[in-house]
């Protein structure tokens, strides 16, 4: 089914006049924010809140260095920037205010832009990478009221709204979902006034989540693909569309295997009214389950959980469950170099959280 590469090649030569700015540019935008503006030239001749035309970074060999950072490897990253870049339709998109802070000792992993498209101010955050070790982020960012990506986040678009003039779009994927949602919440009443919508692709939630989503639902959205796993975590509300994808499972985070909808002429995702049974039962199972234990308790599981996933290669809840039913040699091994206090600990998490997720998948069956 179509996809974002769909619209460039339907919609690339549209003028924003013709075809008005809407919810699939934000997504192109999204996309965008992977890309890895920081290794070129143009990065690091560029001045404090100096804007870029964007079509600068157009270039085969700059499209190159672009591409090393997105969520999955293969061509696919490619084709979408070699079509973004041929498209009329964004010529004159600009791009600045760039914000850039790794730290492994205070683990920080924090990027950010800032687009200007059609007389719109768009802020863009960008989420952890498709790897086992980016989807642990995604989950352990979950288990803080704070953490020092969200701080990043909210002071960076507080400072950019405070140098510019007119409305602003916040949008992020991933991680970058969950830190354009903590930033809009924790603005002022004056920053959220100048906030148009606020777009999260498939981030997580948050675990002591009091913010007031019904007062702001028609300025904020949130779009998660029909088999999602990573904003499912710490969500147990019905606040989200759900689309289709190319994709399943893990895979089906990848914001560019999102379908679009072919009759509304693909200006909007490909909707469905249901998440699948595993995604549903994830939802049932991971929320309630890891209110039971310590942040500490938790991460160990999720440490341990990724240590068998790495080992085995399992890229769905479904064939990690069907190791450990079935082929456990790697979950033994792993277990094995644990302390006593700490294996006992990991071993009822496991069964607790297994027998949970399979009671709730054959309850959504």
């Amino acid at each position: 089914m179509a996809t974002i590469k769909h619209y460039l090649k339907a919609k690339g030569n549209d003028s924003f006049k013709k075809t008005p700015f809407n919810v699939i540019d934000v997504a192109v935008l999204t996309a965008l924010s992977y890309a890895d503006f920081i290794d070129t030239t143009y990065y690091r001749e560029i001045k404090n809140d100096e804007l870029l035309d964007l079509s600068v970074f157009g270039k085969s060999n700059i499209i190159k260095i672009l591409q090393q950072r997105y969520l999955t490897i293969g061509r696919g990253y490619k084709e979408f920037l070699e079509l973004f870049f041929k498209s009329p339709r964004y010529k004159n998109l600009k791009v600045g205010y760039f914000k850039d802070d790794f730290s492994i000792k205070d683990s920080i992993q924090f990027f950010a832009l800032t687009f200007l498209i059609d007389g719109k101010w768009v802020i863009c955050y960008r989420g952890t990478d498709n790897t086992l070790n980016g989807f642990k982020e995604d989950m352990l960012m979950t288990l803080y009221d704070k953490v020092g990506a969200q701080i990043l986040a909210k002071n960076y678009a507080k400072e950019v709204i405070g140098k510019i003039k007119g409305k602003v779009i916040l949008t992020g994927h991933s991680k970058g979902g969950n830190l354009s949602y903590y930033t809009f919440f924790n603005l002022s009443k004056k920053d959220k006034s100048r906030i148009d919508y606020v777009y999260n692709f498939d981030g997580p939630g948050f675990k002591n989540d009091s913010y007031d989503y019904e007062t702001y639902k028609s300025k904020i959205i949130k779009i998660v693909p029909q088999d999602c796993i990573v904003g499912m975590l710490f969500d147990s509300s019905s606040n989200f569309e759900i689309v289709t994808s190319n994709n399943i499972s893990v895979a089906s985070h990848d914001l560019l295997t999102w379908n679009l909808d072919r009759k509304k002429d693909y200006l909007d995702f490909n909707k469905t009214p249901f998440l699948t049974t595993y995604s549903k039962s994830l939802q049932d199972t991971f929320n309630p389950w890891v209110k039971k234990y310590s942040n500490e308790e938790v991460q160990d599981f999720l440490d341990f959980i990724f240590a068998v996933c790495k080992s085995n290669k399992a890229l769905t809840l479904g064939a990690l469950l069907k190791d450990f039913l079935f082929s456990n040699d790697k979950y033994v091994s792993t277990i094995k170099t644990y302390d006593e206090e700490k294996k006992t600990k990991v071993k009822g998490m496991v069964r607790e959280f297994f027998k949970l997720y399979l009671k709730n998948l054959l309850k959504n069956k």
